[in-house]
């Protein structure tokens, strides 16, 4: 059994950063809720990224582009001073993001009983790196143990990500397991690299399918460390 964590809103609680420049800079310009505002924002981003990865955007425009698509798609306008407020809110709360409790536990357990791990998160190094040094998770992964699409020119959901890390870790598909809370990108690229997959729905979203593509869906991010304890027991 082979883990590979996602990391945003899977480690840590992506939603605050936002949160907290939402509340400053955009709190009084719109009706629409942080929570829905997040959520746009989460989309926007996939779709920003891709665009950056062709070369249609500008990384340094990246931010911006990300934010005025989101707020324009809930029906409100963010000026450019207002989305680099943002970000400079959003950026200084980054860098005081701590790991979940619950994660942290089940990332100790993996340590003490050697189990094989791994990190796919999309992102730029940048980006990433900066998230990956904060939250000091070189303390349960080596470097070589660390794959960021930016790097490695794929972003999930695309399946040549997922054969990339499967590739460098030497691990057959069958043995692989992906933890992360975004149906889309984790849950449906892992089922179509040939993964196992654990669908972390925390924020309780509907399931886009008829019927969902993970293996299994924890609501309770309490529920995490039992789940892992389960597989390996039966793996065994």
């Amino acid at each position: 059994m082979f883990l590979v964590f996602d990391v945003d809103d899977t480690m840590y609680d992506l939603m605050w950063p936002f949160q907290m420049a939402f509340e400053n800079i955009l709190a009084e310009k719109t009706t629409v809720s942080c929570e829905e505002l997040f959520r746009q924002s989460r989309i926007c981003s996939d779709i920003v990224l891709e665009k950056e990865k062709q070369g249609l955007i500008l990384p340094e425009e990246a931010f911006f582009r990300r934010m005025q698509m989101t707020c324009e798609m809930k029906g409100f306008a963010i000026t450019r001073e207002e989305s680099e407020a943002f970000e400079r809110e959003y950026r200084d709360c980054q860098t005081k993001i701590r790991l979940f409790d619950y994660m942290k536990e089940v990332l100790d357990y993996c340590r003490e009983h050697q189990i094989p791990r791994a990190v796919l998160t999309n992102g730029s190094r940048k980006s990433q790196g900066r998230k990956l040094e904060v939250l000091q998770l070189e303390r349960w992964f080596d470097d070589e143990n660390v794959f960021i699409s930016g790097e490695v020119g794929y972003h999930k959901p695309d399946v040549r990500v997922f054969q990339h890390v499967q590739e460098k870790m030497a691990i057959q598909c069958e043995d692989a397991w992906y933890i992360g809370d975004t149906y889309e990108n984790d849950i449906v690229g892992a089922h179509q690299a040939g993964w196992h997959s654990i669908w972390l729905n925390h924020r309780n979203r509907p399931c886009p399918d008829v019927r969902s593509l993970a293996d299994i869906e924890l609501k309770n991010k309490e529920e995490l460390l039992p789940t892992i304890q389960r597989l390996i027991r039966k793996a065994d």
